[in-house]
């Protein structure tokens, strides 16, 4: 019976050998097929630090940089659908864990999918609109605490993406086919014909309080299906982040007259604003990235990104780099 039992353990020491072999084979042959395909996003990117968390159920959607203190911000859901974090990643490195209260009190437990932020506040989307935080709360929160959101502002879609960019406040929704929908009047044929199924309103900031933004948005743009995070280039340019599912992500950079509008646009509150198209006509460039990267952010001349399939949610993206925050020139 002993030699049976050697025998057996023999084996099965042989068969779990086999299965981490073909598992680190695996992992190898995913890191190749990543770098080769998506060789023109990773020949140009920095990877200047992890994502927070990326381990322990954190799924992130946005990433945004604080001038005040050379601080990172990143914002998600957590898998377990328990309270979704924030995380401020220091410009030492040191990273703090917080929460947010919603006005009610209640815990913000939302899908986390912008967060950005201007000298007086931190703007964070839930749905139907986006969560107002004072900023010094923010940025002195200890680890574990939770910062009150003072107020909720309600927008007439729930922001997928949202980002201050050149003192307006951008925020757009996502469409996707059947899962993800949009009202039929965000649906815009386009002057060279492609059809857009989603918009991004750009609201102005208000003159009469500091760090707040009008309600009527200043203008709107007519934007692609599925994009994850908008950002404004050094040279002027809007970015938007476009991805879902396994499909390669991508970075499509517009360059817009704004001085020569494409038509009106009607909001949900019946207001009418000048509407700009983001179409063949304004692209300059589309840079294929890996899959599942999310919101962005402009800073020091580069793009930096993040992405959710590294996260213990969809795993593959641990096997190819995609824990870390990357950082391109466009």
């Amino acid at each position: 019976m002993a030699a049976k039992s050697h025998r057996a353990l023999k084996i099965t020491g042989i068969v779990i050998g086999v299965i981490v072999g073909i598992a680190l084979i695996a992992m190898v042959a995913l890191n190749i097929y990543m770098r080769v395909a998506f060789a023109p996003f990773f020949d140009r990117a920095e990877s200047p630090f992890d994502i927070p968390d990326i381990n322990t159920g954190f799924v992130p959607q946005d990433l945004d940089h604080v001038e005040a203190d050379d601080s990172w911000l990143f914002s998600g859901y957590m898998a377990d659908h328990s309270p979704s974090p924030l995380y401020r990643r220091a410009a030492d490195g040191t990273i703090t864990k917080f929460y947010v209260s919603l006005p009610d009190g209640s815990p913000y437990d939302g899908h986390g999918s912008a967060i950005t932020t201007n000298e007086q506040y931190a703007y964070l989307a839930c749905e139907e609109g986006y969560l107002v935080i004072p900023m010094d709360d923010l940025l002195f929160a200890e680890d574990g605490a939770s910062v009150q959101a003072t107020e909720k502002v309600d927008v007439d879609f729930s922001p997928a993406f949202m980002n201050i960019e050149q003192g307006q406040l951008l925020l757009g929704n996502f469409y996707y086919p059947n899962d993800y929908e949009t009202p039929e009047n965000h649906h815009i044929t386009t002057p060279d014909g492609t059809e857009n199924p989603a918009v991004m309103y750009a609201f102005a900031a208000d003159p009469a309080e500091p760090g707040r933004f009008l309600t009527v948005p200043d203008n709107v743009f007519s934007i692609p299906g599925m994009v994850q995070g908008t950002c404004i280039t050094d040279d002027g340019r809007i970015v938007l982040s476009v991805s879902y599912g396994i499909a390669p992500s991508h970075l499509l950079a517009y360059n817009v007259n704004l001085a020569a509008p494409d038509g009106t646009f009607t909001t949900g509150s019946g207001d009418e604003v000048e509407l700009f198209c983001l179409d063949s006509r304004n692209l300059t460039e589309d840079l294929v990235g890996p899959p599942m990267q999310e919101g962005i952010e402009s800073h020091d001349g580069h793009v930096y990104t993040t992405d959710e399939s590294a996260s213990n949610k969809y795993i593959f993206g641990k096997l190819c780099g995609a824990g870390r925050v990357y950082a391109v020139q466009l």
